[in-house]
């Protein structure tokens, strides 16, 4: 099986079938939108990455990869949120350095789960379970 890389990723959005229709990323859903400054762990096929998450509604995700290997439209992909939650969900476009995941099943209380303000020192323990989410195999 291939692996896509970023440069190829780029390259492949001259091509009229990278993204999946021809609505707007950010005409897609339905559910409100929070933006969100944090990690996640991406794992598809064999390889885990930590990107940003940019938003996050109920019913999908924009997550930014800076470098590396990106999924497929239409790959399954598992996120692991800074919260520890990990969500199963479908790549539905990609764009730039841009990825749109839909989920499986929707994702609740997501205000709760952007929010680390009354973490204090377990802020840091949570980043480091993170960084190890990436690393299991």
């Amino acid at each position: 099986m291939r692996q896509t890389t970023i440069r190829d990723f780029i390259r492949a959005l001259t091509t009229p079938d990278a993204i999946a229709e021809d609505v707007p990323s950010d005409d897609r859903r339905n559910a409100a939108r929070h933006e969100a400054r944090q990690h996640v762990a991406l794992r598809f096929r064999s390889s885990r990455l930590i990107c940003d998450l940019t938003d996050l509604s109920e019913s999908g995700a924009k997550i930014s990869v800076l470098d590396g290997i990106v999924p497929d439209v239409d790959e399954t992909v598992s996120l692991t949120l800074f919260d520890g939650t990990i969500i199963v969900g479908r790549v539905s476009w990609l764009k730039d350095r841009h990825i749109g995941v839909e989920f499986v099943t929707p994702v609740t209380d997501v205000d709760e789960r952007l929010d680390f303000e009354n973490l204090g020192r377990n802020y840091y323990q949570k980043a480091v379970r993170l960084q190890k989410s990436a690393r299991r195999v």
